[in-house]
């Protein structure tokens, strides 16, 4: 499991080899650097990104997946969980990250999406429920058939054969 170690501004405390590798860093590189070093520069000066900070600073645990830069500006995709470690006064003194490397997995999900969209554009589908009834039709076929979605939804897929072959199955 990769780990690193943060103060609670961010600043790099220490991070173990597992997530050295995963980023492409030795730890010289990385140690007393901010945690911006691994986000898009865009995404590292929003207020967004201060305000998660923010939150880890006051305690409170993140856990999600996250597009993060390896050296070089490689695309690394991460599930982690952000852990805020507390002192016996309950001031936050630490955030731990624990992370896995999901990169492989992201990559071929977002090739998925992207050839179900296409798929979408160029052909005409309908979903229905295990019983028959329609749960979805994209605009190729509501235009193919003439049909308003307000209109099939709900409705079973025996309406758009003749009534005498609907009655034949």
């Amino acid at each position: 499991m990769a780990m690193i170690q943060f103060d609670p501004n961010g600043q790099i405390l220490m991070a173990n080899e597992n997530f050295l590798r995963t980023m492409g860093y030795e730890l010289s590189e990385v140690i007393g650097k901010h945690h911006s070093m691994f986000a898009e520069p865009v995404y590292a000066s929003s207020k967004s990104y201060q305000q998660f900070w923010d939150r880890l600073g006051g305690g409170e645990f993140i856990s999600d997946e996250f597009k993060r830069l390896g050296k070089n500006g490689r695309e690394v995709w991460i599930q982690a969980s952000y852990n805020p470690v507390f002192d016996r006064s309950g001031r936050v003194i630490k955030v731990v990250k624990f992370a896995s490397d999901i990169t492989e997995a992201k990559t071929v999900s977002i090739t998925d999406a992207g050839k179900i969209a296409a798929i979408t554009r160029a052909q005409a589908m309908i979903e229905f429920d295990t019983a028959g009834n329609i749960l979805h039709a994209n605009q190729n076929f509501l235009d193919a058939l003439g049909y308003g979605l307000d209109e099939i939804v709900g409705q079973h897929h025996s309406m758009f054969v003749e009534p005498a072959f609907a009655a034949s199955v």
